[in-house]
């Protein structure tokens, strides 16, 4: 009789073996594309590095993965499902984390450029005695939007604003000099300007194109200002006004 009862418990003990063993090799193996502090299940875990990987041994189920980069910039969650054997599981910062440092950057040189315009919002060429909005209107707008933007501009006192020529646009260019501008498309470039204007994009000017009809346009981003462009009334860009000082 007492061997008879001691069967079940050999059977369960069997059983608990067998799936100690089966959990035994259920693993998650962690990769990551940067350095990051993470969390497996809540745990902290040693800081991961970009160039390794680490292997930890789970139970099967469900696993929740937090991570965030060394900086704090950027953070993940990730849930792991693992049955057996072993799951690779990636976090992946690298681009959001990128992402967000030149979102930062860009939101930076904007409050940069506002705060500089609200203290000083013309600035006035001593070459040509001509006086230029601090910054442009920053949205595209057509070439119409952007002559009535300067005619009905105030600013600094004068209401005399208007949309420059051509000529006086690339009288302002200046190879020499590189501003950092933040672009609308998500890009800080450098754009080559006197007067270290805050500018946003490319310029409309008043002066009309050849047989197209259209104004010209100008881009202080190229590496070498002084390039012009036709283009049609209704193309998108940006207003930059002037006016003659002294008037």
């Amino acid at each position: 009789m007492k061997n008879i009862c001691r069967m079940p418990l050999l059977f369960l003990g069997l059983c608990l073996s067998t799936l100690a063993g089966a959990q035994a090799g259920v693993k998650l193996l962690v990769k990551t594309d940067m350095d990051c502090n993470w969390k497996l299940d809540g745990r902290p875990m040693d800081p991961l590095k970009a160039v390794n990987s680490k292997v930890v041994p789970v139970s099967p189920g469900e696993h929740l993965i937090q991570a965030a980069t060394a900086d704090g910039v950027t953070k993940i969650r990730i849930k792991a499902e693992v049955d057996q054997g072993q799951k690779i599981v990636e976090i992946q910062l690298k681009d959001e984390h990128d992402k967000e440092l030149k979102r930062q950057q860009e939101e930076t040189i904007r409050k940069q450029a506002e705060a500089e315009a609200a203290l000083h919002p013309t600035w006035t060429d001593p070459d040509t005695g001509l006086m230029w909005a601090k910054k442009d209107n920053g949205s595209d707008v057509n070439w119409n939007q952007a002559s009535e933007h300067c005619t009905k501009l105030q600013l600094a006192g004068y209401n005399d604003w208007r949309l420059p020529t051509i000529d006086e646009l690339q009288g302002i260019a200046d190879p020499s000099a590189s501003v950092q501008a933040a672009f609308d498309e998500g890009s800080v470039v450098g754009v080559h300007v006197k007067g270290n204007l805050k500018l946003s994009g490319w310029h409309w000017s008043s002066s009309q194109g050849d047989a197209s009809g259209g104004p010209w346009h100008f881009n202080f981003a190229n590496e070498k200002p002084g390039d012009m462009f036709p283009l049609g009334f209704s193309y998108s860009m940006r207003a930059l006004c002037v006016r003659r000082s002294g008037e």
